[in-house]
C-alpha cells in the first residue's frame, strides 16, 4: 500500500494473495486472484495455499469441491473467487468475449465504463480533507470515507472538514459494522448537515433487525429534511443466512458485492438478482486487490442492470505501490473503463513481476498516494 490505510477493522499496510492460472490444451489461460483479508476473518494466504495443495490438481473441477466446503472455513471464499474468475476468464478468451458479457443476461447491455468512488481511510481531519481535495481534483465525484474506529464526534469533525474541502462531491461513509444501533442512529443526525449519500454497514453484520431500524430512521430523517442517506449492507452479505434475513426484512436499500468475500462473480450476480427482486439495489467493490481482482469486480459492475446508476467501489488502484500489471487499473475523471479484449482483458505482465520480485517498487513507507492524472 502507498500509505497505511485505517478502517474500523484495523490498519492495512500491505495486501497478500495467490494468483492462479487455469490452462487448457489449446493454449488459452485464465487467471484469478485469491486475496483474503485476515483481519476480517476470511483466512490467510497460507490457508489458501493449503486448500490449493489439497484440491488444486482437480482444477477447474476444484470449484465444485470448494462448494462442498463450509464457506466460513479460512480461505475458502477467496479461493472460490479465484477459481470462478479464472474459469470465466478462460471461457471468455476461448469464446472471444468479455467476462462482463458472459455474466450479463443480455450482452448488448454491458456497460463500457462505470462511475467509481475514491476511498479515504481514517485519519486526522486535515488529512481527510487533503485526500478529498486530491481525489476531487482528479475527477472523482463520489468520495467514500472510512469511519467507526474513533469516537463519533471525531468522525463528524473529519467529515465536516471533508465537506468543506469538497463542497460539490457526494460523500458516502463506511463504518464496517463498528457502531451499535444507538450510535448509528445518532450518526444519522450528526452527519445530516454534511449531505451524506449513503452509509455502508452501520451496525454489526449479524444485527439485521438493528440494521432495518437504522434504515427506517434514515428514511424518516430524509422525509423530515429532504435528504437522508441510503443504507447499504456490506459484511452482512457474505453469510447466506444473514443475507436471507436482510432480504426478508428489506433491512437495507442496497447490498455491496465483494467478489472476494462472496466466492466469485457468478455468486455475486445471483445476489444482485435477488436484491433486485426485493426492490433493492447493488453495487460492486474491490477489497484492495491487484488489477486482476479489480478487473474481475469491474466486469461484474459493467454486467449489472443499472450499472451506471450508482458509483461502484472500484477506485482502489491508486492505493497500491506495486501491482501484477504494468498499467494499474485506475479511474479517469471518476470513471473506470472496461479493458478491451476477451476475458478479463488484463493478465499478469513480466515487467510487473520483476518489479515485485526485485523490490524496486519500495518507496518511503506510507507515502501519500498520488491521485494519478
Amino acid at each position: 500500500m502507498r500509505h497505511r490505510f485505517e478502517a474500523a477493522h484495523g490498519a492495512i499496510a500491505d495486501r497478500r494473495g495467490v494468483l492462479i492460472e487455469i490452462a487448457d490444451g489449446e493454449g488459452y489461460v485464465g487467471v484469478g486472484e485469491a486475496s483474503p483479508i485476515p483481519s476480517l476473518g476470511y483466512g490467510t494466504v497460507e490457508d489458501v495455499l493449503v486448500l490449493l495443495q489439497r484440491y488444486g490438481a482437480a482444477l477447474p473441477a476444484t470449484l465444485d469441491l470448494l462448494h462442498a466446503l463450509d464457506p466460513r472455513a479460512p480461505g475458502v471464499l477467496a479461493l472460490r473467487c479465484a477459481v470462478d474468475v479464472a474459469a470465466l476468464d478462460l471461457e471468455g478468451r476461448r469464446a472471444g468475449r468479455s467476462v462482463a458479457s458472459l455474466l450479463s443476461t443480455a450482452a448488448t447491455n454491458v456497460a463500457s465504463a462505470v462511475r467509481v468512488n475514491a476511498v479515504i481511510g481514517e485519519g486526522a481531519p486535515e488529512e481527510t480533507a487533503r485526500y478529498g481535495r486530491g481525489a476531487a481534483a482528479q475527477g472523482y465525484a463520489v468520495l467514500k470515507a472510512k469511519v467507526g474506529s474513533a469516537a463519533l464526534a471525531e468522525d463528524v469533525r473529519r467529515i465536516a472538514a471533508l465537506r468543506e474541502a469538497c463542497p460539490g462531491v457526494a460523500i458516502r461513509l463506511d463504518a464496517n459494522g463498528a457502531w451499535d444501533e444507538a450510535t448509528a442512529v445518532a450518526a444519522l443526525r450528526a452527519f445530516a448537515p454534511h449531505g451524506i449519500e449513503l452509509i455502508e454497514q452501520p451496525v454489526a453484520a449479524g444485527e439485521v433487525e438493528a440494521l432495518a431500524r437504522v434504515r427506517a430512521a434514515a428514511h424518516a430523517l430524509g422525509a423530515a429534511t429532504g435528504g437522508g442517506p441510503l443504507i447499504a449492507a456490506d459484511e452482512a452479505v457474505a453469510d447466506q443466512d444473514t443475507l436471507a434475513r436482510v432480504f426478508e426484512q428489506r433491512a437495507a436499500d442496497l447490498v455491496v458485492l465483494k467478489p472476494m468475500f462472496l466466492g466469485g462473480l457468478r455468486p455475486a450476480v445471483a445476489i444482485a438478482q435477488r436484491a433486485a427482486a426485493c426492490g433493492m439495489g447493488a453495487f460492486a467493490t474491490t477489497t484492495f486487490d491487484s488489477s486482476i481482482g479489480t478487473a474481475a469486480a469491474l466486469h461484474l459492475a459493467c454486467a449489472m442492470d443499472g450499472a451506471g446508476e450508482i458509483a461502484h467501489g472500484l477506485g482502489t488502484g491508486e492505493h497500491l505501490t506495486a501491482d501484477l500489471v504494468v498499467h494499474t487499473l485506475v479511474a479517469r475523471d471518476g470513471m473506470l473503463s472496461l479493458p478491451s479484449g476477451a476475458g478479463l482483458g488484463v493478465a499478469p505482465e513480466e515487467a510487473a513481476w520483476h518489479r515485485v520480485a526485485e523490490g524496486d517498487w519500495i518507496t518511503a513507507p506510507y507515502a501519500h498516494p498520488p491521485w494519478r492524472p
